[in-house]
């Protein structure tokens, strides 16, 4: 039976929420409303690094009303506008701050604006314009690699994080992105060479032990691999990717009951993951438990119709159940949902 095993996804940082800084300048006009409005500024800082967005968003409105070419408030807004899933009117916010004033940093929040929304085109040109502005920032280049490499660019990716990391020698998340590219061009020992170097510089990085353990599974070193799946999963306990991927190392070293607990805590914090859904009726399966099995099958269909993996798998077992009606139907719905293998299935125990 074949197991489902997710790829490393390069996982894309989320926006670092860089807020322009405390203020002191002097507009120039200098009244006392624009020194109000550099008070409410600053207050907001505050409220914004307690996790008070909407707080910090209601004093940002009376400062730019006090002041409306603050350039840096518009800027803070749109972070914070950001930070509560309002992506369009963070746009707005910077719209307007790019308007008053084309700093890079603004065409940078910008563009990771478009490219969580899959706009590439006006990404690229953000990110772009924002190395024009200032060819020595790297998170321009970061994040503009990471767009490239969501097109599938990956040699321009390689490119971009080369040069965050030349510019930023201990950017950890740079790192990562680079070792995940590097892992999908399958040079293993860069990617892990990149790894370690993330979680050396940025031992939080969940993500990065998480990758280093795929990479160990593909080197066939599980128990490493074992490892850093726990290490994942330690620093972030809600990462269930990292708790399906350390259930499919227990399930190939056939530590079954061990690989179920795992799947189960990779669906109890995410009920609708297809994947550990299938993964778990295969470990089940192995335990002898069909019924469990065909339940845990049936589940991850219903999350995805189209989980060819899975169709195949619920075949074997209706096989097993002396059901092969069941088994054929399953199989050909596997051949329709692109999984090749079914094709023997079909044609060597189906009418």
């Amino acid at each position: 039976m074949k197991k489902f095993i997710s790829l490393m996804m390069i996982i894309l940082a989320s926006w670092q929420f860089t807020m322009a800084q405390e203020t002191q300048e002097k507009p120039v006009v200098n009244t006392e409303n624009a020194k109000l409005a550099n008070k409410l500024y600053n207050e907001s800082l505050a409220l914004f690094k307690e996790g008070k967005s909407i707080e910090g968003i209601s004093l940002l409105n009376k400062a730019i009303q006090l002041r409306p070419d603050f350039d840096k408030a518009y800027y803070n807004r749109s972070c914070m506008r950001l930070r509560t899933g309002n992506y369009k009117e963070a746009i707005a916010d910077l719209n307007k701050a790019i308007e008053l004033q084309p700093a890079g940093e603004y065409y940078t929040a910008r563009g990771y604006i478009q490219l969580m929304q899959k706009n590439f085109t006006e990404g690229y040109t953000d990110f772009s314009t924002a190395i024009d502005q200032d060819p020595d920032a790297p998170e321009s280049y970061f994040y503009r690699g990471c767009l490239l490499a969501e097109q599938g660019r990956l040699n321009e990716a390689l490119n971009d994080f080369n040069r965050a990391i030349s510019l930023k020698p201990d950017y950890g998340i740079a790192y990562n992105e680079r070792g995940s590219l590097k892992f999908k061009q399958k040079d293993y020992t860069g990617a892990e060479t990149d790894l370690t170097k993330a979680v050396t510089f940025d031992p939080t990085l969940a993500v990065s032990f998480n990758n280093l353990g795929k990479v160990k599974e593909m080197q066939n070193d599980m128990k490493a691999a074992e490892e850093y799946f726990t290490a994942a999963v330690k620093i972030d306990p809600g990462f269930y990717e990292a708790y399906n991927n350390r259930g499919n190392i227990k399930y190939q070293i056939e530590r079954y009951e061990d690989a179920i607990a795992d799947y189960d805590q990779a669906i109890q914090i995410h009920s609708e993951y297809p994947g550990a859904m299938n993964n778990r009726g295969l470990a089940k399966y192995m335990t002898g438990d069909l019924p469990g099995a065909i339940a845990d099958f049936s589940g991850a269909l219903m999350l995805d119709p189209n989980y060819a993996d899975a169709y195949l798998n619920r075949g074997i077992v209706k096989e097993m159940q002396r059901d092969e009606k069941g088994a054929c139907n399953d199989w050909k719905k596997a051949m329709e949902a692109g999984n090749a293998a079914a094709a023997n299935y079909v044609n060597n125990q189906c009418q």
